[in-house]
């Protein structure tokens, strides 16, 4: 085996294709199916069926839910691994052990042990994408660290996400679902929602975000599907002579988590409560941050329910300690600078209700930047409202829109837009602005953060 180095390994995923098929004329991969990575793990002996896992799928919200019970379980000392996506820095950020992210020398290991059987498979004209490649990278990762349960967030969708090769989770979380990606996902809520529910299997307990009535259905109606299903055993992989056939009857169970009532907020920290009655406290800031801690102590309790050792003091100090930047994160005061990787039609919804609620009667200066491929209209019509004046800037990212299209599209609507050049800097604009709100797409906020720090 060939021992690649750290540097060697992330030149190879800087070069292979992030949103297409690789270009061979050859190629047999459909690349919206997970053939080819099932065909990598069976050469890997399987290690996605030797873990545990939950599963986190939905539109908004994933990554912070998805940290909400990492730090739970962390406090309850469960050695937990968390695959996330995509990264803001570095592509270690995706492969974290209880908080840690991997170093650069088990990337190289871990990378080291998948990369032949990906040439076996290449050689035949299979190729596995950069998500799938990065997602078996993490289950052998994962059971090199001995971690007791593992958290997944799907990268896109549900059905056909490279997270979804496991076995039935333990639990899968369902964050609020809204329209995103709708030329892989389809264009109405059903469709959306169906396709985020492909991660729910027979064995889990599917614990939810309060939904839009529409998606509400669809998930009842997928959880109800399990009912009655015949599952066809064979005596031999010739499958030519039936052994038995056995009869699901169990429904999956679904909880719909009710939002939490605010007890106080300001730009330190919020205190709730949650439908049972218990207080919390945390330092995340943005109206919705409460219902995704509510969402990761309703998961939690569902596994304290099945052995693991979650107790309420666990509980509370994971909510409290949590943070994650970039989601309606205080970048600096006086004034205030919020970024915010909010980048479609709910995320702009949410970020607007919290700006209006953290900052009542205040015009807010925007520094946006949004990829080509989302709503943006939607997205400009939802903020400009309460906009005093907006720069725009290039996402670093291929998809982006033309800072110069955006400006345009803001001034159609009757709001001041400047493109952003090396003139302006963010101390610059601070100087003349009450609220400065950085905002569009997570692959802003590394650019601008690291900007501001320079």
């Amino acid at each position: 085996m060939i021992d690649y180095s750290y540097d060697k390994a992330i030149r190879f995923f800087k070069n292979m294709p992030h949103f297409t098929p690789p270009v061979d004329g050859g190629a047999k991969k459909d690349f919206f199916s997970l053939d080819a990575e099932l065909m990598l793990l069976e050469k890997l002996d399987r290690p996605q069926d030797k873990l545990k896992y939950v599963h986190i799928a939905g539109t908004n919200g994933k990554g912070s839910t998805c940290t909400y019970l990492a730090n739970i379980l962390n406090e309850a000392s469960v050695v937990t691994g968390a695959f996330t996506s995509p990264f803001l820095y570095r592509y270690n950020e995706m492969f974290r052990v209880n908080g840690i992210d991997i170093s650069d020398e088990d990337f190289a290991e871990v990378f080291s042990q998948v990369k032949p059987a990906y040439d076996e498979l290449a050689s035949e004209g299979i190729f596995v994408s950069e998500y799938e490649f990065l997602t078996v990278m993490a289950f052998i990762y994962f059971i090199k660290m001995g971690c007791e349960l593992v958290l997944l967030e799907v990268s896109m969708g549900g059905r056909m996400d490279t997270t979804n090769v496991i076995p039935a989770p333990l639990v899968s979380v369902i964050t609020p679902i809204s329209y995103d990606h709708m030329t892989i996902l389809g264009n109405t809520l059903t469709e959306i929602a169906t396709e985020k529910a492909g991660i729910i299997k027979s064995g889990t307990t599917v614990v939810s975000a309060v939904q839009e009535r529409e998606v509400e259905q669809v998930l009842r109606k997928v959880c109800k599907s399990f009912e009655d299903m015949e599952i066809t055993y064979y005596k031999d992989d010739s499958c030519t002579e039936i052994e038995f056939v056995e009869k699901i009857n169990e429904i999956v169970p679904i909880e719909f988590v009710q939002s939490s009532k605010v007890i106080t907020r300001d730009i330190h920290g919020q205190r709730f409560m949650t439908a049972d009655g218990k207080e919390y406290f945390t330092t995340m800031l943005g109206t919705y941050q409460i219902d995704n801690a509510a969402l990761a102590i309703a998961a939690a309790r569902t596994l304290f329910a099945l052995g693991y050792p979650i107790s309420e003091e666990a509980i509370a100090e994971g909510i409290a300690n949590t943070k994650w930047f970039g989601r309606f994160t205080l970048l600096s005061d006086n004034p205030p600078v919020i970024i915010d990787g909010g980048h479609n039609r709910q995320g702009a919804t949410v970020l607007r209700q919290s700006l209006e609620e953290y900052f009542p009667g205040k015009k807010i200066t925007f520094v946006l930047g949004i990829l080509a491929d989302k709503e943006v209209d939607i997205i400009l019509d939802t903020l400009l409202p309460i906009a005093d004046k907006c720069y725009t800037v290039a996402v670093p990212n291929p998809r982006t829109m033309p800072p110069e299209k955006l400006a345009e599209m803001i001034r159609a609507r009757g709001v001041d837009a400047v493109v952003l050049g090396a003139d302006m800097t963010l101390d610059g604009i601070k100087e003349k602005a009450d609220v400065v709100c950085i905002a569009g797409s997570l692959y802003l906020i590394s650019q601008i953060s690291n900007e501001s720090k320079a």
